[in-house]
């Protein structure tokens, strides 16, 4: 049996090329447009990443960034509609809206998370317009988690109390829901914060713990009833968010015997919760004690002019970086921490560029707070906000913020921190040296702060 690419010879065919050389040709010709088609749609994710690197370094808005917004790659599109809000700001509210409808689950996740982060109801650009607005709480509606989870936030952020209903009967997961009911200030959402109280899961319960305390609903029947359990619950994490809210609760002489046991638990932020829950309790005044659901330290804004942080040539190196550790040896001990520069490639060369210049060699922590965060590099330059939606746990690595930017300093988190995701930008982990993190307090030196080889 002949194949298609079989000679011609002996068919009587004498003049031009065989026919089977013209398939051969034409095979090969479709093949290279293949292959170049191919190359121009999978260019390495590194390169299109420094690309948007340079762009958000350097607030360029180009012909290039919007012809991404059409990228035929979901994950191109998504990329581009958060490089867009970060250098357009509301010039970008257009086209998020639009990226709302988008057919890919990626691209609409990042448009809201985007204008979360554009219109934060503590930042200068006001409330959303109706179009976000409208998309955003469509978008509560999703058939994709995530997307519903980044609206949420988003709403959440941008303070629109309207949408609580919304939210709290959402896919969205009851950590997001609580955060969003904490920061929009709902106080008339009780009920469903007591709800969660005495779920079967621990970080429902730790949640509606931390709500009921940012909200001081601990003084309601329902809600201090079911918080009484949670003073003495397994998960230490919940026990402390627990005395938290009955730190603020008025009246709470019901709940002295179990705040009093805490007093001696072997965990050092039940230990400190306690204390200041018994002080409450006894008629102290506690308020300014509280440790800080996310650090915002009042500091003054850095007056100065955010220049490029790299040359045209370093973007695409650090978008190709990865596993940076650094160590930073205090007087208490060594920590070690990895960098994060898949989801904040500027800020965490910004950090280690001062660190391995000694920006922060002598330093002190001149802020902790127990159960919350401990922060050092008083002075530290300040960066673009590299905002991303990684969740503050406990070790996670932050910088704070400076009105838009980002810098003055650099915090530890002892705990998770909600109500800074997504404000403040997360840039790494600790990997070493948990067993010290309850042990920094206010004055301990930084000693240096250097790469691991």
């Amino acid at each position: 049996m002949s194949s298609w690419l079989d000679s011609d010879l002996g068919t009587g065919r004498t003049e031009g090329w065989p026919r089977a050389a013209w398939r051969t040709l034409v095979a090969c010709m479709a093949l290279l447009a293949a292959a170049t088609g191919w190359l121009v749609l999978t260019r390495p994710v590194h390169r299109i990443e420094g690309d948007f690197l340079l762009r958000e370094d350097r607030a360029v808005l180009d012909a290039w960034l919007v012809e991404q917004l059409q990228s035929p790659i979901a994950e191109t599109r998504a990329r581009a509609f958060l490089a867009l809000a970060r250098v357009a700001g509301r010039g970008a509210a257009d086209r998020l809206a639009s990226a709302m409808t988008d057919p890919a689950p990626s691209v609409r996740a990042h448009a809201a998370f985007a204008a979360g982060n554009l219109y934060d109801s503590r930042g200068p650009e006001g409330a959303p317009p109706q179009a976000v607005r409208s998309g955003l709480l469509a978008l509560l509606a999703d058939d994709d988690r995530v997307v519903v989870t980044r609206a949420a936030a988003a709403l959440g952020k941008a303070g629109i109390e309207e949408a609580i209903p919304q939210i709290t009967s959402s896919a969205a997961p009851i950590a997001t829901s609580m955060t969003a009911v904490m920061r929009v200030g709902a106080t008339g959402e009780s009920d469903f914060v007591a709800e969660y109280l005495d779920s079967d899961d621990q970080d429902s319960r730790w949640a509606a713990a931390l709500a009921a305390a940012e909200l001081e609903f601990a003084g309601e029947g329902l809600v201090r009833r079911r918080l009484l359990p949670l003073l003495t619950d397994e998960n230490e994490f919940v026990r402390a968010a627990a005395l938290r809210a009955a730190a603020v609760a008025p009246q709470a002489e019901e709940m002295h015997e179990a705040v009093q046991e805490n007093l001696s638990h072997t965990d050092p932020k039940v230990r400190f919760e306690a204390r200041l829950a018994t002080a409450a309790i006894e008629g102290g005044t506690v308020r300014q004690m509280l440790p800080a659901g996310e650090p915002d330290l009042g500091l003054a804004l850095m007056g100065m002019t955010l220049n490029p942080l790299l040359a045209p040539a370093d973007y695409q190196r650090v978008a190709k970086t990865l596993g940076v550790r650094l160590r930073m040896s205090t007087s208490l001990g060594d920590f070690d921490i990895e960098l994060d520069y898949d989801q904040a490639p500027l800020t965490s060369e910004h950090f280690r560029r001062l660190a391995g210049d000694g920006a922060f060699d002598g330093s002190r922590f001149f802020a902790v707070r127990p159960n919350g965060y401990a922060a050092a590099g008083a002075g530290m330059a300040l960066i673009r906000s590299e905002l991303n939606p990684k969740p503050f746990l406990r070790g996670s690595l932050g910088l704070l913020r400076q009105g838009n930017d980002s810098g003055g300093g650099f915090f530890l988190c002892h705990t998770a921190l909600p109500l800074a995701d997504g404000r403040y930008v997360n840039f790494g982990r600790l990997v070493s040296g948990d067993q010290r993190l309850d042990s920094i307090a206010t004055g301990a030196e930084v000693l240096q702060i250097r790469e691991i080889p």
